[in-house]
């Protein structure tokens, strides 16, 4: 064979190793990036040309919405709950937090014939409160929340739902005995935190009263 038959071999044998080496490369580097890519999952009732969802400001959510009913107490219905509240059943456990009261004047919270949620376990997330907001709002109800304890980021959120109107919230941490009292008094049945991650939240397990009345420090349960 000629010198230059073996030049040409050498050369076009070079170019087939390089050329399997870059193509190599690039097949890895495209596995690597799809396999750390997330993987492609539709979203439920997307609609790619919808509006974008609107973030309530700081001050948004705490400035209640003009044209809402006024939650206020007049001076006669405020001396009729105050008589009332002598003889109903008292736990001394009241609101998480001001933002909750709808009556200034006396710093009550009133709710009228609420669904009760006894809570068995901290309350960290609101994803695991989505089934209960839901039914409150889709019958129209104010929602009492008992728990050990609530996040602060889930007392923002429930806060938010109050004051803008959407649904009455009313969080209060409670002792196991003072559960057992709303238990008592309400008939809601104690629900854990896999049951709301579940979303297993049956009518039956959540209780009502004619009336919640709490300040900071109290709640009153009112029945006829």
């Amino acid at each position: 064979m000629d010198w230059w038959g073996i030049a040409v071999i050498l050369v076009v044998g070079i170019a087939v190793v390089v050329y399997g080496y870059v193509d190599d490369r690039r097949r890895t580097r495209e596995r690597d990036a799809a396999m750390a890519a997330p993987p492609k999952r539709d979203i439920p009732q997307f609609e790619p040309d919808a509006e974008p969802p609107q973030y309530l400001s700081e001050l948004e959510a705490r400035t209640r919405p003009a044209g809402l009913p006024s939650t206020e107490l007049s001076d006669a219905e405020r001396a009729e709950l105050k008589s009332a509240l002598g003889s109903a059943p008292r736990i001394d456990a009241g609101l998480a937090g001001d933002r909750f009261v709808t009556d200034p004047a006396s710093g009550w919270a009133v709710a009228a014939q609420p669904l009760v949620a006894s809570l068995a376990d901290p309350v960290d997330t609101v994803r695991e409160l989505l089934p209960l907001l839901e039914n409150a709002q889709r019958n129209g109800r104010s929602l009492v929340l008992t728990a050990p304890s609530f996040g602060s980021a889930v007392l923002d959120t429930l806060a938010a739902n109050t004051v803008r109107g959407k649904a009455q919230c009313l969080p209060v941490a409670v002792s196991a005995d003072q559960s057992s009292q709303v238990t008592e008094h309400t008939l809601a049945q104690p629900l854990s935190h896999a049951d709301l991650q579940s979303g297993w939240v049956p009518d039956d397990h959540l209780g009502t009263v004619d009336s919640w009345v709490a300040d900071r420090h109290h709640s009153w349960l009112l029945s006829s």
